[in-house]
């Protein structure tokens, strides 16, 4: 097992004296993912603003460093130095090994991340640990906070023995209260990107996220909305962006040129300086499937850029206020999707206009001070919680 250490600097906002150290579980650091993204983040914020120490467990190590930036009193360590991928790819195609791998190999990694969670205050598990039952934790186990980051699929009984349940937004949180006793929700906060100059007369739409298996970020569909876009000439001097890595790269791009739209679709891999593709186009466009709370969404329109993006289960619609601040399509209906995007192309004022908005609504839901302070809030209550748990007993 792999650790990098470095020594936590004082920090200016000095946090509640009952905890200070936290461990971040995520299954892999080093890939780029929305989910790695946040744990960055949240873990910078940790350190940065509250004065917390912060470790994060990687579960894997596909590459040799994060690809996010990590503040460098943010400590890391792997419990496995090899890829996930592998051995998930051979439990899909083997029932035995798919035995082995849900229930060995899958529990030893969470006994050994459980093990490494002892000594801190808050464990937050982004992946899919086990959890000893309460009777079997040792006294020093620290408060367990299980976060999904997908909707809601099933009530699962390994997240059941966490003491809190965090999701992303709101739209179904009465569905997850069904199945668990303290659900919260806690939005992804919004990152300050770095202070760019946007081009206002662009003729560019973005869309970013990772090209998995499975197109998760819809972007096979986005190509099709794409060439209806493009029938009769009218927006043939406009370009469609798109920006992310996988698996999905080579049938995208195989799609494109069977459809003809080599020549206004670009393909862009991942970039660390991502605010400078925002700052190139004037629309977002947000084909996924599913999401939670998808980060590149709030990015997007804090960079004042009018998004348009499937009316999905949850996510978009805690973001879009439809009609002022952009617009909210029928999940699957690709003409509609593509007639929103033309009147924003037609039309420069209205781009401004529910960028602006876009702009406000991400200010005041997704900040970084409000995000804290629900945290900060949840620990707290925790702690009290337990206080009052020890002196009944």
């Amino acid at each position: 097992m792999n650790t990098l250490e470095s020594t936590s600097p004082q920090s200016p906002k000095q946090s509640s004296k009952a905890v200070r150290k936290i461990l971040l579980v995520v299954e892999d650091i080093t890939i780029t993912g929305g989910i790695e993204r946040v744990v960055a983040n949240l873990a910078n914020a940790f350190v940065r603003d509250l004065g917390y120490e912060v470790t994060i467990c990687s579960c894997f190590k596909e590459y040799a460093a994060s690809p996010y930036e990590l503040d460098s009193a943010v400590r890391v360590r792997y419990v496995y130095e090899f890829a996930r991928k592998p051995m998930f790819e051979r439990a899909q195609r083997s029932k035995l090994y798919n035995l082995y791998y849900r229930n060995v190999f899958e529990r030893v990694l969470s006994y050994k991340i459980c093990k490494l969670a002892r000594g801190f205050d808050v464990f937050i598990d982004n992946y899919n640990c086990y959890l000893p039952r309460s009777w079997l934790r040792p006294a020093d186990f620290p408060i367990s906070i299980k976060v999904f980051h997908h909707p809601f699929q099933r009530p699962r009984a390994r997240a059941k023995r966490f003491r809190h349940i965090v999701v992303l937004s709101h739209k179904q949180l009465d569905l997850w209260q069904r199945h668990y006793s303290d659900v919260r929700v806690i939005p992804n906060a919004l990152t300050a990107l770095p202070p760019i100059q946007r081009e206002r007369e662009s003729r560019l739409v973005l869309s970013v996220g990772r090209m998995a298996a499975g197109d998760q970020k819809g972007f096979l569909r986005l190509v099709d909305i794409w060439e209806i876009v493009q029938r009769g000439g009218e927006f043939a001097s406009w370009k469609l962006c798109i920006v992310g890595d996988g698996e999905l790269k080579s049938e995208l791009e195989s799609k494109i040129a069977q459809k003809g739209l080599g020549s206004s679709i670009i393909l862009k891999p991942f970039t660390k300086s991502i605010e400078r593709e925002y700052a190139s186009a004037s629309i977002y466009a947000m084909s996924s499937h599913y999401e939670a709370l998808p980060m590149v969404l709030l990015e997007a329109a804090s960079m004042g850029l009018a998004p348009v993006a499937f009316d999905i289960n949850t996510g978009p619609s805690d973001v879009i206020d439809s009609g002022e601040s952009g617009y909210l399509v029928e999940d699957g209906d690709l003409e509609s999707f593509a007639s929103k995007l033309c009147m924003l192309m037609r039309d420069e004022k209205l781009r401004i206009s529910m960028g602006e908005r876009s702009l406000q609504i991400v200010q005041d839901r997704f900040s970084q001070e409000r995000v804290l302070d629900l945290w900060q809030a949840l620990f707290q209550e925790s702690i009290a919680e337990s206080k009052h748990n020890k002196k009944q007993w």
